[in-house]
This record gives structure tokens, C-alpha cells and sequence, in this order.
């Protein structure tokens, strides 16, 4: 009986074809297992980059939210500053073409209502002039806390701030003493006076500028006061009682 010797290469052959076999199988199976998990994985990275983009606008409307504020309370120290250095007509390009003032019982309506507030009433009684607050009346803490509120379409907002004034009228008295005193730019009885305002404001949209469209002053306290002083006695000062054009430099309403 013959012998069937084995040979060495086809041994081989059989190993290298079984192991590509085997390769190519396993291969197979990976590539179907990735297959199936590639849409798992795309998808998460699809929706993080649409939550980051959705993290940025809202970060960048947040910046201009802070921005716009940060406008208001620049808009409001100018027009401080402008009454503090009797700058009357400036104040007039502050408000709208429509804006309503409310002050000492009265609202001024339209830029002719708010002229004759500021460039008569405020003018001829030297109103508007920053003092410190009369001894004794200042405001709580609460009520000194500034607020700017702008609307989420950032084309309104409103604001609350704290106020402390010298505000006056004109002597009513034909006396010498009194004509020498208008003379000198005085004959006017001053006071102090604190308390809040609120406003609202609207946004320039060809501009971008902020204007006030309602100015409210709510005064919370007056004194026979003038700096430098050590008392301060409360006083009650008169509120408007003719409107326009009874009293050519009176309010459209009285409140």
C-alpha cells in the first residue's frame, strides 16, 4: 500500500486560505456592526453643533440686550447733565415727537407740551440742578436702586431711576427787593426736591438711538433746603391747576 506523503506547501495553501477566510468574515462583521452605528454616532454631533449654534444667538442677544441698556443709562446721565447745566433746549431732542411728561400734577404732551415744561417752567424756576439729598429725607436703599428693562424685540424699554433736584418758581411779587433780584438772575423760590422717575423709551430704528417717549416724575419728598445747610423742613409746594392755554406755560392735563 502506498504512502501518501504529505506536502508541505499545499499544508500551507490550506492554513493562508482558511485564515483569509476567516479575515474577510470577521472584516465583513465589522463593517456591518459600523454601518449600523455610524448614523447613532452623526447624529449626536449634528445636534450639538445646532444647540451650539442656538448657545451663541442667545449669548449675542444677551450682549445686545446689555448693550442697549448700557445706551439708556448713557442717554440718562446726558440728559441729567444737561438739566444740572440748564441746557433746556437740549432736553427737548431726548424725547419723541409724541412723548408725555408728568410732573408736579400736570402732563405735557408733544414736543410743544415738553418745550413748555423745560423751556419755560424748569427755565424760569431754575429746575433740574443736582444736589444732595436734604438731611433726614433721603431715600431708602430700595427705592435709590436704578433699573433698565428692554423689551425682548430690543426696540422699547423702561427704567426706573432715583432723583435728587433743586427745583423753583418765580417769585410772584412786584416788590424792589424782587426786581432786584431778577435782575441778577435770581427773585426765584427754590426748594429741593427727591424722589423716583420712571420712563420708557423707544428705539431709532433707522438710527439705532434711544429716545424717551413718557417721562413720569413722582416726587416723594420736598424741603426748604439749599446745600450747605444742616436742617432741612419739609414743605408743600402747590401742584398745577390751569392747563394750556389759561396758563400760557401750563400743561396740556392736569393728573
Amino acid at each position: 500500500m502506498d504512502t501518501v506523503k504529505s506536502n508541505p506547501d499545499n499544508a500551507r495553501k490550506q492554513t493562508d486560505t482558511g485564515r483569509r477566510s476567516f479575515i474577510w468574515k470577521v472584516g465583513a462583521g465589522m463593517s456591518a456592526v459600523l454601518a449600523a452605528t455610524v448614523p447613532a454616532i452623526a447624529k449626536p454631533v449634528f445636534n450639538s453643533n445646532k444647540k451650539s449654534k442656538t448657545g451663541i444667538e442667545v449669548l449675542s442677544r444677551q450682549i445686545n440686550i446689555l448693550e442697549n441698556e448700557k445706551s439708556i443709562r448713557k442717554l440718562h446721565r446726558i440728559y441729567e447733565d444737561s438739566l444740572d447745566k440748564e441746557m433746556y433746549n437740549d432736553v427737548l431732542d431726548m424725547f419723541t415727537a409724541d412723548a408725555e411728561v408728568i410732573f408736579n400734577g400736570g402732563l405735557f404732551k408733544g414736543k410743544r407740551g415738553v418745550k413748555r415744561l423745560f423751556c419755560e417752567n424748569f427755565s424760569s424756576g431754575r429746575t433740574g440742578r443736582r444736589i444732595d439729598p436734604a438731611p433726614g429725607l433721603e431715600l431708602s436703599p430700595e427705592r435709590q436702586q436704578d433699573m433698565v428693562e428692554v423689551a425682548p424685540d430690543q426696540k422699547s424699554a423702561k427704567a426706573r431711576f432715583s432723583y435728587s433736584i433743586q427745583a423753583g418758581i418765580p417769585m410772584d411779587s412786584d416788590s424792589v427787593l424782587v426786581k432786584m433780584a431778577r435782575l441778577h438772575g435770581e427773585g426765584v423760590y427754590k426748594w429741593w426736591e427727591g424722589g423716583i422717575y420712571e420712563a420708557s423709551y423707544i428705539k431709532n430704528t433707522r438710527d439705532g438711538n434711544w429716545k424717551i417717549k413718557r417721562l413720569e416724575y413722582r416726587t416723594l419728598s420736598r424741603a426748604d433746603y439749599k446745600p450747605g445747610m444742616s436742617y432741612a423742613k419739609p414743605i408743600s409746594i402747590q401742584p398745577f391747576s390751569k392747563v394750556y392755554p389759561d396758563d400760557p406755560a401750563g400743561p396740556d392735563k392736569l393728573v
